[in-house]
C-alpha cells in the first residue's frame, strides 16, 4: 500500500468527528423530546385540574354509561350549516370508516351546527319502494330516527318520491306512518346509484343523550313490514349514546390553547367531548439549512408510527393515550403527513369527586420546538464533516509531498552508481530537519565514504606498484650484475641486495595477508576470562626493551579489570597501538598506556605526543589499507595495524576510537572492553 493510501486510511479515522456529532445530535434530540413531553404533561395536568373542579360539565349517567346497549352516534362539529338537499357535499366527510354502520351496507354520519343535529344517512337498496298512498300499506322503504330527551320518541322518515319531507311520529315494532307530522324535524330524500340517501335536521333539545337510526328495507316481491337494520339494541329497543362536543368545554379549553397545538377532552370511554386548536407544524420549511438540513433530518428521522385516526369517529383508540383513562399519565410520538412531521401527544387523567372522569389530551407538532436547535445542530455536523474533509485533503496532500520526496530520494539512490563505476554522493533533501532529511544525510555520508574507499581501491594498484617497484628493481639490477660478474668479488654484495629485495617483497605480501589471517584466527579463538591488567602490564614491560628510545608508562586506575576474551589478541591489539604511537612520536618522548573504569566498561588508552589527526581521515583510521605514515627505511606499511585493532575490539564486544589530546599536543587511542558479568 502506498504512503498516500496509508495516510488516507488514517484520515478516515477523523470520521469519528461527524459520527460523534451525529450521536450528540441524537442525544440532544432525545433530550429535547423528553423536555417537550414533560412540558406538555405539566400543561395538560393544569387543564385537567381545572376541569376536575368543574366535573359537572362532563356528561353523567345514564348518558355516559359506557355499557349502554346500542351503537353510539358521535356528532362532529360542522364548519358551516349544511343545505338540506340529500347530497353529500363538502359539509360531510362520508368516508366509510367514519360513519356508523347500520347493518352491513348502510351508514349514518352525524354533525352539529348551532342548535341542530344533522344526520346524513346512506342506504344501499337495489329495489327502492316508495309509499303508494298516505296511510295505506305498503308503506315502502323508510327510515326511523329515535331520540331520548327523557323518554324515547320515534320519528319516521318516509316519502312517496324524492324530495323534501317532514318527520312523522311512529312507534316501535312496525314503525307505521301516523300522519302526525312534526315540522321541527325535516329533511331531503335523494336517490343514489346504490340506493338512496337522506339528510335530516333535528333540534338538539329533542335529542338528549341518546339517538338511534333504523333502516326498514321493503322489496316489491314482499311489500309487507320489511327487514329492519338499526343502531339501537333491537331485542330491548335501548338506544345508543349520542355524543357531541360541548361548547362550554371548548370555551374553557380555548383559554389554554396555543398555535400549532390541540386540546381534547375525553370522557371515561375515550369519546371526544371538546376539541380546540389544530395540530399543524409551524413555518419551518425555510430554516436556512438547505440540502445539509434535509440530509441530517433524514439521518435523524425517528421511526415514529403514523398518526392514529379515531376509530370510530370521535373516539380515541390509541392504547397509549387511553392509559390516562385508567389514571396513568402517558405520552406518545407520531409521524404525520408526507414529510413525517413529528407530533407529540400527552394524556393526563381528569379526576373528579367520583374518581376518573375522563382525560385531557394535548397534541403539538414538535417541529416548531425542535427547529429552534436545528440550525445549530446542522452547523455542528456540517463543521465536523468539513473538518474531516479538510483533514483528509491535508493528509492526502502531505502524503503526496512525502511520496514525492521519497521517490526523489529513491531515484537518487538508484542513480548513485554511474555507468563507469563512479559514485555520486549528493542526495536531495539533506537540508530538511525531519526524518527523511536525516535519512538523506545518512545516505550522503555513506555514499561519500564509499566513494572515498572506492577511490582508495582505485589508487591501490599504483600504491602497490610503488611499493613493489623498488624491491623488484633491486632484484633485477642484482641479477643483471650477477650475469656479468659471476666470479667477481662484488658478487657477494649483489647476492645480499637480492636477498634483501626478496625479503621486502615477502614482507609486503605478509602484511597484506595479515588481516585476513587474523580474522580467521579470531573466529577460531575461544573466549575466556582474563585479567586485562596483567596482560597490559606484561606487554608494557616488554615494550620498554623493544623501544628503548621511548618512555613507556603504564597507569592503572580501575579496580576489577576481568574481561572475557583472548589475552593473545589483546596483546596484538596493544602491539599495534604502541607501534603506531612510536611511529608518530619523537625520540625520547613519553607514551602513556592507561586502564580506567567507565561504568560497566574498562577503557584501554594509548596516548603519545606528536602530530594531531587529519580531520578528513578521522572516520577512516580503522579501515583496511588506510595509512598516514611515511615509509621509514626498508619496511613497507600498508595501513593494516589499526584495522587489526578494530577487529580485536569487535571480538571482545567493545569499540575503539581515536582523538586529539585536549591540549592538541598529540593523539590518544581508546578501546572499550565490557566488564565480565559476575554471574558468568
Amino acid at each position: 500500500m502506498s504512503l498516500r493510501l496509508q495516510l488516507l486510511a488514517v484520515a478516515l479515522l477523523t470520521l469519528v468527528l461527524p459520527w460523534t456529532g451525529f450521536r450528540y445530535a441524537q442525544a440532544m434530540e432525545t433530550a429535547l423530546r423528553a423536555g417537550l413531553e414533560q412540558s406538555l404533561l405539566a400543561r395538560a395536568a393544569t387543564v385537567a385540574t381545572a376541569l376536575g373542579e368543574r366535573s359537572a360539565s362532563l356528561c353523567a349517567p345514564p348518558d355516559c354509561d359506557a355499557q349502554r346497549a346500542g351503537g353510539t352516534v358521535y356528532a362532529t362539529a360542522l364548519a358551516r350549516e349544511p343545505e338540506l338537499d340529500g347530497v353529500a357535499d363538502d359539509h360531510w366527510n362520508t368516508t366509510t370508516d367514519l360513519g356508523l354502520a347500520i347493518g352491513t351496507d348502510h351508514r349514518v354520519w352525524a354533525g352539529t351546527y348551532g342548535r341542530f343535529v344533522y344526520l346524513f344517512i346512506s342506504v344501499a337498496d337495489r329495489d327502492l319502494v316508495y309509499q303508494r298512498q298516505a296511510g295505506q300499506p305498503p308503506y315502502g322503504d323508510r327510515v326511523v330516527v329515535a331520540v331520548e330527551p327523557g323518554s324515547a320518541r320515534w320519528w319516521l322518515m318516509a316519502t312517496a318520491a324524492p324530495g323534501a319531507f317532514r318527520a312523522q311520529e311512529t312507534g316501535p315494532d312496525r314503525f307505521e306512518p301516523s300522519e302526525t307530522y312534526d315540522g321541527r324535524i325535516i329533511g331531503a330524500w335523494q336517490e343514489t346509484a346504490a340506493g338512496y340517501a337522506l339528510e335530516v335536521r333535528v333540534p338538539l333539545n329533542l335529542v338528549g343523550g341518546a339517538l338511534g337510526v333504523g333502516i326498514i328495507d321493503v322489496d316489491r316481491s314482499d311489500a309487507s313490514y320489511g327487514e329492519l337494520h338499526a343502531t339501537w339494541d333491537e331485542p330491548t329497543g335501548t338506544l345508543g349514546r349520542f355524543i357531541r362536543q360541548v361548547p362550554e368545554l371548548e370555551s374553557m379549553l380555548g383559554q389554554f390553547g396555543r398555535a400549532g397545538e390541540r386540546f381534547r377532552v375525553l370522557d371515561h370511554d375515550g369519546w371526544v367531548l371538546a376539541a380546540t386548536g389544530r395540530v399543524a407544524p409551524g413555518v419551518t420549511a425555510d430554516d436556512g439549512t438547505g440540502l445539509a438540513g434535509d440530509l441530517f433530518r433524514w439521518l435523524l428521522e425517528r421511526d415514529d408510527p403514523p398518526y392514529p385516526a379515531d376509530r370510530p369517529q370521535g373516539r380515541v383508540a390509541d392504547e397509549t393515550l387511553r392509559q390516562a383513562l385508567t389514571g396513568r399519565e402517558a405520552t406518545a410520538w407520531y409521524g404525520s403527513g408526507p414529510e413525517r412531521e413529528a407530533i407529540v401527544a400527552a394524556a393526563v387523567p381528569i379526576t373528579g369527586s367520583t374518581g376518573i372522569e375522563g382525560a385531557i389530551v394535548l397534541e403539538q407538532a414538535s417541529d416548531p420546538i425542535l427547529t429552534l436547535t436545528n440550525r445549530a445542530r446542522v452547523r455542528l455536523m456540517s463543521l465536523t464533516l468539513v473538518a474531516t474533509l479538510v483533514v483528509g485533503l491535508g493528509l492526502l496532500g502531505y502524503a503526496t509531498w512525502l511520496s514525492l520526496r521519497v521517490r526523489r530520494l529513491a531515484g537518487a539512490a538508484q542513480t548513485a552508481l554511474g555507468p563507469r563505476g563512479e559514485i555520486r554522493s549528493g542526495m536531495p533533501g539533506t537540508a530538511a530537519g525531519d526524518e527523511l532529511g536525516a535519512l538523506s544525510r545518512s545516505f550522503t555520508e555513506l555514499l561519500e565514504r564509499l566513494r572515498e574507499h572506492t577511490e582508495y581501491l582505485r589508487t591501490l594498484a599504483s600504491k602497490l606498484s610503488h611499493e613493489l617497484r623498488t624491491p623488484l628493481a633491486v632484484v633485477t639490477t642484482s641479477l643483471d650484475n650477477l650475469e656479468h660478474e659471476v666470479n667477481a668479488p662484488a658478487a657477494a654484495e649483489y647476492l645480499t641486495r637480492l636477498r634483501q629485495g626478496a625479503q621486502r617483497l615477502d614482507g609486503i605480501l605478509a602484511a597484506m595477508s595479515e588481516a585476513t589471517e587474523l580474522e580467521q584466527a579470531i573466529r577460531e579463538t575461544a573466549a575466556q576470562p582474563l585479567d586485562l591488567k596483567a596482560v597490559v602490564a606484561s606487554c608494557c614491560a616488554a615494550y620498554r626493551d623493544v623501544y628503548p628510545g621511548r618512555e613507556i608508562a603504564f597507569r592503572y586506575e580501575a579496580t576489577a579489570v576481568t574481561v572475557v576474551g583472548s589475552g593473545e589478541l589483546v596483546a596484538q591489539l596493544l602491539d599495534k597501538l604502541v607501534d603506531n604511537a612510536v611511529s608518530f612520536s619523537a625520540e625520547g618522548s613519553r607514551i602513556e598506556v592507561a586502564l580506567a573504569a567507565a561504568g560497566d566498561e574498562i577503557v584501554l588508552s594509548v596516548a603519545n605526543l606528536g602530530p594531531t589527526l587529519p580531520a578528513k581521515m578521522r572516520g577512516r583510521l580503522f579501515d583496511s589499507l588506510v595509512s598516514l605514515r611515511e615509509q621509514r627505511g626498508d619496511r613497507p606499511h600498508l595501513g593494516l595495524g589499526l584495522h587489526i585493532v578494530a577487529l580485536v575490539a569487535d571480538f571482545h564486544g567493545g569499540r575503539c576510537e581515536a582523538d586529539d589530546l585536549p591540549d592538541g599536543s598529540g593523539v590518544v587511542f581508546r578501546v572499550w572492553f565490557p566488564r565480565r558479568n559476575d554471574g558468568g
